[in-house]
């Protein structure tokens, strides 16, 4: 029942993030949505995104593995993971695809029934076209990096994000993407 609710609502939110639902978006939200219902890639976290910058939107779908890396230094608890995050960006009418793989680490803090988190990480990111708007990317290829804080309580997670796309001046123009917004994610 949890992971129906969960499902529920990572549709709602992410095609809420829009002014305009698309039928194309209800369709990939409610597939990848289905995924996760199942957990057919046992994934440890599932949750989404959704991110604003420069006049653009995007939200995206999260599946985090754990890494068997994790280490306690007093209360403190470091632990390793590997997000896949799937979405769209969108500025006036124009999409662009997005698909990142970013390995993660979450710094765990107690505080009494939650949990102080700080995430970061840097990984890579695939998108479907070399532009968006008036910017250009030059590649399909690009680096990304998350900068993150929040709090978790039982199996929720939620938090402030930050994410700064780019290639990382590979090849010129390299006009990067800058999003900042929120996660929220269950732990299975």
């Amino acid at each position: 029942m949890k992971r129906i609710g969960l499902y529920l609502l990572c549709s709602c939110l992410t095609t809420a993030a829009y002014a305009e639902v698309k039928m194309y978006n209800v369709a990939v939200a409610t597939s990848v949505g289905s995924a996760l219902l199942i957990n057919a890639a046992r994934a440890s976290q599932a949750g989404f995104d959704a991110g604003w910058g420069d006049g653009k939107n995007r939200g995206r779908l999260l599946l985090v593995w754990d890494l068997p890396m994790s280490v306690d230094y007093g209360p403190l608890t470091i632990q390793s993971g590997f997000e896949l995050g799937m979405g769209q960006t969108s500025y006036k009418d124009e999409d662009q695809i997005s698909v990142n793989g970013t390995p993660l680490f979450n710094w765990y803090w107690p505080m009494g029934p939650v949990e102080g988190v700080f995430e970061t990480g840097l990984g890579v990111a695939w998108l479907s076209s070399t532009e968006l708007g008036p910017w250009q990317y030059s590649t399909h290829l690009q680096f990304s990096q998350i900068f993150g804080l929040g709090l978790k309580w039982q199996d929720w997670q939620l938090g402030w994000r930050y994410q700064h796309v780019s290639n990382g001046n590979v090849k010129k123009p390299n006009n990067g993407q800058d999003f900042y917004g929120f996660a929220v994610k269950y732990h299975y």
